[in-house]
């Protein structure tokens, strides 16, 4: 005898809905990991690139600012205009130095260390011409403003360098992750889809199979 005629018709109901119940939890798992997935993408997307590439721009920001500043310090004779200038190419200073400290606290790649490190190597030597230019403007502003515009010039363009290019390595991989987190939801949403399908077939399925099933043991 068949074993659906030797079975009740609760049981194999019973049966038929724990199939469904455990595609059901098998794909939302599927979901839920994937889901998961996405919001690491997101976090790293936010803490890792984001909020690292804000800071890039508020340094490139105060470094642009500071030689506007020593400029202006050594095209003005007015002494309280000067100091004025100095301290803030000092606070600028002090603020892009915090920056750059958290910024070497995040998720770094290969490419941004290598940078990190050529930009803190350019910024002392800039740092150096910056002070030696302040110092010397007291005595001899002619000097001052050659060493600002040639030797301080190219320095400058030497430091700011490792800046930008840690500011595309963040917009790179910032796009990777973008990438990565569609090509997950597209993964669920797929996932989502079949199951709807799956479960609709079974359904269908099982309606079809109980009725033969009930006739059966009419």
């Amino acid at each position: 005898m068949a074993w659906y005629k030797t079975t009740s018709i609760r049981k194999q109901v019973f049966g038929a809905f724990t199939g469904v119940i455990i595609i059901i939890m098998v794909v939302s798992l599927v979901g839920i990991t994937g889901i998961n997935r996405m919001a690491e993408d997101v976090n790293a997307l936010y803490y890792d690139r984001l909020y690292p590439a804000v800071e890039m721009a508020q340094i490139t920001e105060k470094l642009y600012e500071n030689r506007l500043f020593l400029e202006e310090c050594l095209n003005t004779d007015e002494l309280a205009i000067q100091i004025q200038l100095i301290e803030g190419i000092g606070r600028n200073n002090k603020k892009i130095d915090s920056l750059i400290a958290k910024y070497s606290e995040s998720h770094l790649v290969d490419d941004e260390n290598k940078n990190l490190l050529v930009y803190r190597t350019e910024i002392s030597k800039y740092r150096h011409l910056e002070k030696e230019i302040i110092m010397l403007a007291k005595t001899d502003m002619e000097g001052a403003k050659t060493l600002f515009s040639k030797e301080s010039s190219e320095e400058f363009r030497n430091m700011i360098e490792p800046i930008h290019k840690m500011t595309n390595i963040q917009l790179k991989i910032g796009q990777e992750l973008r990438d990565d987190s569609l090509s997950e939801a597209r993964a669920i949403r797929l996932a989502l889809y079949l199951s709807m399908g799956i479960i609709l077939v079974v359904f269908i399925v099982m309606a079809g199979w109980l009725g033969f099933v009930y006739m059966s043991q009419s």
